[in-house]
């Protein structure tokens, strides 16, 4: 797992929604609004940070688990210590309302009922990796035929993947999930709501390729889903996406879905360079090499108060508070913040958002190049097999 070396020890942090539980007796959150959010005192060096749809976790370098909103049906505003530490833990991993953690030697766990529950030592065959999504009740796990638990499970078919191809991201929504391969094709799966899957209503007895206008155009450096739209990033740093569009996560000059990919694009950040992407339930989150990060759709509600109607599509009507801007396209909604030194980075959760320190963003051009291709010769394994578990 990559470490988060924390050079401060807050977070900001906001909802969609209004928090009525406080931190302590004398200090309360508004959840629509940025919060200063206190980390605990043994988490300088975060080794992983996850986020489900209404809560956080952290492992710090002890591979100490705390957790902060709404978790295992209570909700806590502070943070709090799972009951479980393990030397021997590799990932983890969060679902819409549970938490898996991946062991080095390849058990999977999920943490429920206030405990641990070990549900199959899978290191006859080996995990690849595994993955889901913060508003998703599914699991994927690769290289995997069977596994024993009260979970139901399913061998998911992948015949229709060039078998010479590698996996690099599966993006997991609330029911679709798209496969991305070294190929530079994605697959999808599951079941389209909202035109997420494009023209496959369904795919639920294999993953199926989807057409895609940028599969010669540039590389796929990362793919981020929602509660029922995908956002793809091209190594160009130009922005696709499908799907869900009510307030403007796909596309910001209306509010109807797309079942094909279009480019995520305004005169605000067409001209800056996106190098990362991320998703909330309704929302989209683009940051710029220039350290801007662009709120889209889904935004920090208390500031929309402040914004203007611009009809003539242009940028100059905006409100400033404390150094976020916020402009109105066609009824929906965009947030333009400044990152800085201190708070460099996103992540975004079902229905939540923090600005956090992420001292990888800081590590020198040569070292960050050298530490993605050893990452990359490390997982370039061909796979064999998808098993899905569904969590209900």
């Amino acid at each position: 797992m990559e470490r988060h070396q924390q050079t401060c020890d807050t977070f900001l942090f906001a909802t969609n929604n209004f928090i009525d539980t406080g931190l302590n007796k004398n200090e309360k959150i508004d959840g629509t609004k940025w919060n200063t959010l206190k980390l605990p005192k043994n988490c300088k060096i975060i080794k992983k940070i996850v986020c489900g749809a209404q809560f956080i976790v952290l492992c710090n370098e002890q591979n100490e688990l705390y957790y902060f909103g709404n978790f295992e049906n209570k909700t806590n505003y502070f943070w709090n210590k799972l009951n479980i530490k393990n030397n021997n833990l590799k990932n983890i991993v969060a679902t819409y309302s549970n938490l898996f953690i991946q062991l080095k030697n390849d058990c999977i766990v999920i943490y429920r009922n206030e405990k641990s529950q070990i549900l199959q030592n899978f290191n006859k065959r080996g995990i690849k990796f595994i993955a889901s999504g913060p508003l998703s009740n599914y699991l994927f796990i690769t290289d995997i035929y069977e596994v024993l638990s009260n979970l139901t499970v399913k061998k998911i078919d992948t015949s229709k993947i060039d078998k010479k191809s590698t996996i690099k991201f599966i993006a997991c929504a609330s029911a679709a999930f798209l496969l991305v391969t070294s190929y530079n094709k994605i697959y999808g799966y599951g079941s389209s709501s909202f035109g997420e899957l494009g023209n496959l209503q369904s795919a639920f007895d294999k993953f199926q390729y989807m057409s895609t206008p940028f599969e010669k155009e540039s590389e796929i450096v990362d793919v981020k889903s929602g509660y029922y739209h995908f956002v793809v990033l091209l190594k160009s740093g130009i922005v696709y996406a499908i799907g869900y569009n009510n307030i403007g996560a796909v596309n910001v000059y209306n509010q109807n879905n797309f079942n094909y990919f279009i480019k995520l694009t305004h005169p605000l950040f067409e001209i800056e360079f996106i190098n990362r992407i991320h998703c909330s339930s309704r929302g989209t989150v683009l940051i710029t090499k220039n350290n801007y990060a662009y709120f889209i759709g889904e935004v920090v509600y208390a500031l929309t108060g402040y914004e203007r109607e611009d009809n003539n599509d242009r940028i100059n009507n905006s409100m400033i508070d404390n150094g976020i801007e916020s402009y109105k396209v066609n009824g929906n909604t965009i947030q333009k913040v400044k990152l800085s030194d201190e708070y460099n980075d996103v992540l975004a959760g079902g229905w939540h958002y923090i600005i956090y320190n992420n001292s990888n963003l800081n590590k020198s051009k040569s070292l960050q190049y050298f530490e993605t291709k050893l990452s990359y010769l490390i997982k370039e394994q061909h796979y064999n097999d998808i098993s899905i578990i569904t969590l209900y």
